[in-house]
């Protein structure tokens, strides 16, 4: 648009929003079909539509094109996650929004760690897809407009799904101990205690599971996990989408032929369970370390779907010589669901966008 064209829109808006200055009869005449008040803002309300007439004519971008994809159920998930840093469990931070079908999953995630584990988490937001109908993988890049694609079987995660195991500082561990696990009480409570979170209605669990291990020379430890938990009730949309998110993941295991990480029944955290079975790992066998954690599977007080949950686990006394240390949990890892629900949304959410450029 010229200098010119410009000047004419600019003196016709300050026209219709001056107050008329002409004399004569016109002017003095009460003759008028609007109330007092009314003319300005008819001259305000018109001179802003002409502006944004002119300013629509100028713009040198075009609207952005329809999405014409089927649209079809989906389930969001947005989750918070917090771990405490200590000396064998370096905290980190991370939010994961996820939006999955029975064959398909999108995830926005971002991560930040302290210390040496911060290498293993991106600031930027990372963004993958996985079509386990097509059994391939984008990971997007939106700074270059790029997206690469793989199998699905060969495709890297871009956050590492079991960061690798931390080193302990406590050099008196006996890596040729070994650990049997003697028992395992678990105890679920409801508080009676409700409130709001982030939307849903919660009630409180608390929940204490305790194991009792024993090493080749007769010394005892105990093994002690608090977990404070709120749950929602199940509502029919909550289970729906529930629902897709299994489906989702039994499917996923399936194709990469590998178990899951931990059993997705239980109460326990996945990231949780990684590092308990971490830490426990030089003194304890892969089979006792899978009936230990088996100890914490869906139980049957706990009613409704898990909302905020903070997990601290403590271990005491001196069997392979493990730290004691006494009160203070070895950490506190909390999770929280930010956002939960069955959504319609387009199929395009599930391919890169058409912008970018696909590397193969």
């Amino acid at each position: 648009m010229k200098d010119k064209d410009w000047l004419a829109i600019v003196l016709v808006i300050e026209r219709i929003r001056s107050p008329a200055r002409s004399t004569g009869k016109l002017a003095a005449s009460s003759i008028s079909p609007f109330q007092p008040g009314e003319r300005f803002m008819f001259r305000s309300s018109t001179g802003v539509a002409l502006a944004a007439l002119a300013l629509a004519g100028c713009s040198s971008l075009s609207p952005r094109d329809p999405d014409l994809t089927p649209i079809n159920p989906t389930a969001v998930l947005e989750m918070h996650m917090v771990n405490a840093g200590t000396a064998d469990f370096p905290g980190f931070e991370s939010t994961t929004l996820t939006y999955t079908r029975a064959n398909m999953q999108r995830s926005e995630s971002s991560s930040k760690g302290e210390g040496a584990i911060s290498r293993f988490f991106e600031g930027d937001t990372a963004v993958r897809i996985e079509r386990l109908d097509r059994k391939l993988a984008w990971t997007l890049d939106a700074k270059n407009k790029r997206a690469i694609e793989c199998p699905l079987k060969g495709c890297p995660s871009p956050i590492p799904r079991k960061p690798p195991a931390m080193k302990s500082d406590d050099a008196s561990r006996d890596p040729e101990c070994r650990l049997k696990s003697k028992a395992t009480t678990v105890s679920v409570e409801p508080t009676g205690q409700k409130r709001s979170i982030n939307g849903f209605d919660a009630e409180q669990y608390d929940i204490k599971w305790l194991v009792t291990f024993r090493d080749n020379a007769s010394r005892q430890s105990a093994s002690t996990v608090s977990i404070d938990l709120w749950t929602t009730p199940a509502t029919q949309q909550l289970a729906e989408a529930t629902a897709l998110e299994k489906a989702f993941a039994g499917k996923h295991d399936k194709i990469l032929g590998s178990d899951a990480d931990t059993d997705r029944s239980m109460v326990l955290p996945a990231e949780v369970a990684r590092m308990i079975n971490s830490y426990l790992s030089p003194n304890v066998s892969p089979a006792d370390r899978a009936n230990v954690l088996a100890g914490v599977k869906k139980l049957d007080k706990m009613k409704g779907l898990p909302i905020l949950m903070t997990v601290k686990w403590r271990l005491t006394g001196e069997a392979c010589a493990m730290k004691d240390l006494g009160d203070k949990p070895l950490f506190t890892f909390i999770s929280e669901v930010k956002t939960k629900k069955l959504a319609p949304l387009h199929d395009s959410l599930f391919a890169p966008p058409k912008e970018y450029k696909l590397t193969k």
